[in-house]
Formats: structure tokens, sequence, C-alpha cells
């Protein structure tokens, strides 16, 4: 597993162990190979957005289905009759995936637009709990605004 230059926790797909070290190829406690070196959405505890609009993509695949069948079974139901109906259903047929190709392009699209948009929610929200993991963190850097109310004399807080 390649080395990140900004590490995320892992979690184990089979026991739901937490791994922090970027180096570990395996869970340390089920041995279970670790796939993915990301912020998925359940560690960075994002929600799933946007569920209308996930439901429409869903009818856009499925109308991509169905125009490639439609289009199949016209070209199909045309292979036993004259030449010229031959053509048109090749016509149809290959018209239909051009269409369906378009309708999954799209869908596909969205659903990468939809990704980058929840991607950096997380990112965000990781970027967040280190941050103040860092600054909870005892021995570490104060915040400036303690720092700032530590150097204030005491007469001159009055």
């Amino acid at each position: 597993m390649s080395l990140h230059l900004f590490s995320t926790p892992v979690q184990c797909t089979r026991c739901g162990t937490v791994v922090d070290d970027p180096t570990v190829d395996k869970c340390p406690t089920c041995g279970n190979l670790l796939k993915e070196r990301r912020a998925p959405r359940r560690l960075a505890g994002v929600e799933t957005r946007y569920g209308s609009l996930r439901t429409l993509l869903a009818v856009l695949r499925f109308l991509g289905v169905m125009v490639l069948a439609l289009g199949g079974l016209v070209f199909f139901s045309t292979l036993g009759d004259d030449g010229a109906s031959n053509l048109n259903g090749a016509i149809v047929f290959v018209s239909s995936i051009v269409v369906a190709v378009a309708l999954f392009a799209l869908a596909g699209m969205f659903v990468l637009m939809m990704d980058i948009e929840e991607n950096t929610r997380s990112s965000f929200r990781m970027q967040q709990r280190m941050l103040e993991g860092m600054e909870t963190r005892p021995g570490g850097d104060a915040p400036a605004a303690a720092e700032a109310e530590a150097q204030v004399p005491p007469a001159a807080a009055h």
C-alpha cells in the first residue's frame, strides 16, 4: 500500500476497527486486507445528501436501459421483413445505443459532481477533527486567543 501525504483513517470492512497508520496493509485485529485509503463518508460522519436527485438518476438510468431494449426490439422485429426495413431497424438500434450511452453519461456526470461535493465535505470535516485534536492535545501550542488573554496584565483587566 502506498504512503499518502495526508493519511486518513481506514475502517476494516470485516471487524470495523479504525486503522490510523498509513503503512499498515492488514487490520491489526482480524488480519483482513485493508482495501481503501480514503476518508469514506462513514468515517467523516458526513450524511448523504440529494436523495431526490439520486432517485431521478436511477430513473434516468432505467430510461437508458429501456431505450436500449426498445431499440433492440425494433431491430430484431424487422429482421424477417424486406431489405429496406432492415436498414431502418439498424438505424433505430444504433440511435438507441447512442441515446442510451448519452443518458448513462449524463447520470454519471451528476454522480461525479455529487461525489466531489461529498468528498469536499468529508475532507473538510476530517480537517476540522484533526485541528480540534491538535488544539486539545496536552503540551501542544495553545490557541492565539488564550495566549492573548494570558499576556494581559491584571491591572489592565479591570
